[in-house]
C-alpha cells in the first residue's frame, strides 16, 4: 500500500467496513477504531445476557453453593 493516507480517508468516510481484496477474494476488512470498539461492547453485553441467562437457569434448577461454601473451596483449590 503506498497511499495509506487516502486510504484512511476512505476508511474513516466509510459508513461500514472497508473489504479488502486480494486476487479477487475478501481478503480483510478495515474498520475504524470506534466501529471496533462498538463491536466489542456488543460482544461484551451479549455475553453478559449469556451468563445471566446460565446463572438464571442454574439457580431454577437447584445448582448453587454458599458463599461460604464456594470461598472455602476456591481456598483449598488455590492455597489460599
Amino acid at each position: 500500500m503506498k497511499n495509506t493516507a487516502t486510504f484512511s480517508k476512505l476508511v474513516e468516510s466509510s459508513p461500514d467496513p472497508v473489504i479488502v481484496t486480494r486476487n479477487g477474494r475478501e481478503s480483510f476488512a478495515v474498520m475504524t477504531v470506534e466501529e471496533l470498539d462498538a463491536l466489542r461492547l456488543e460482544a461484551a453485553r451479549a455475553q453478559l445476557y449469556r451468563d445471566v441467562d446460565e446463572a438464571e437457569d442454574d439457580f431454577a434448577h437447584g445448582r448453587m453453593t454458599e458463599a461460604s461454601e464456594s470461598q472455602r473451596r476456591a481456598r483449598e483449590r488455590y492455597g489460599l
